[in-house]
């Protein structure tokens, strides 16, 4: 993004900062709310429609997010997609009511969905989300899936589903999301407090961890705990979903600052993960 698609996007960024709380395990009635289709190529993509709701339901009081996660679903010649064919989860804290949640988030579709698209969006409580909905997310990464057996799982489980425009697809991609999340060994994370405002800088261990609730680890698993030790955060940091939590994934510093021992993996790494 350019000019003022980008200071929008910035702003963004900042505003929900200071709306959203550092991620915590999530508690059985805290909400996982997602949505997906929500696109066409000359729009806004899905991610960022995600953070948009995010910040209004905190603006609303109808909750706080502790997270946006990003899952990648089957890209197949039979699956009508944008452009990668993800779908996007919130997860969200101080949600009284999943229905404020649904209306809300249905109401946020009905204005902002693109043109051509066929947004979908489905509301769990945690404690909703079962082993049945989680495998369900799974499927969705190997199979072509339908709309009707998005509606008859959510709508067996409890779950809130709807589609909000076009063939209405997406239903299919938002529980598949709900699930991925649930299951919490998937994806990456659109949104962590406080982290894509730090681009470019140094921090310490525990302050990444304060801020935004972040685990700090190597790809091959190791755990950093020195609270002081250094981090260059680099232009792209992004942390993945595993573990059921975020994790910025780091590695030994070896061409840059000599005072600073780790530095956040390449991008392609981070996607691999």
């Amino acid at each position: 993004m350019h000019g003022k698609d980008s200071g929008e996007r910035d702003a963004l960024w900042s505003v929900l900062s200071e709306a959203g709380l550092p991620w915590r395990p999530m508690a059985a009635d805290d909400c996982l709310l997602a949505i997906d289709d929500t696109d066409n190529l000359d729009s806004r993509g899905t991610g960022f429609r995600a953070r948009e709701l995010a910040l209004e339901l905190a603006q609303q009081g109808l909750a706080r997010p502790l997270g946006v996660t990003r899952h990648q679903l089957l890209v197949d010649a039979r699956i009508p997609y944008t452009s990668h064919n993800s779908a996007a989860c919130l997860m969200l804290t101080d949600a009284a009511d999943p229905a404020a949640l649904f209306d809300y988030g249905r109401g946020y579709l009905r204005r902002e969905a693109a043109a051509g698209s066929d947004a979908g969006i489905v509301v769990a409580r945690i404690s909703e989300v079962s082993e049945s909905v989680q495998r369900y997310g799974r499927r969705a990464q190997r199979e072509v899936l339908d709309k009707d057996s998005a509606y008859a799982l959510a709508r067996g489980e409890g779950l809130l589903i709807d589609e909000l425009c076009g063939e209405g697809i997406g239903v299919i991609g938002a529980l598949a999301a709900v699930g991925l999340n649930r299951q919490g060994d998937d994806g990456r994370c659109l949104w962590v407090r406080g982290l894509r405002e730090s681009a470019g800088q140094v921090m310490a261990v525990g302050a990444l961890e304060s801020l935004g609730g972040l685990s700090l680890r190597t790809p091959c698993g190791r755990r950093l705990s020195g609270a002081d030790e250094l981090v260059a955060l680099g232009q792209w940091p992004r942390a993945v979903f595993k573990d059921g939590r975020p994790i910025l994934l780091v590695e030994e510093n070896t061409d840059g600052p000599s005072n600073v021992a780790w530095r956040v993996v390449g991008r392609e790494v981070i996607k691999r993960h």
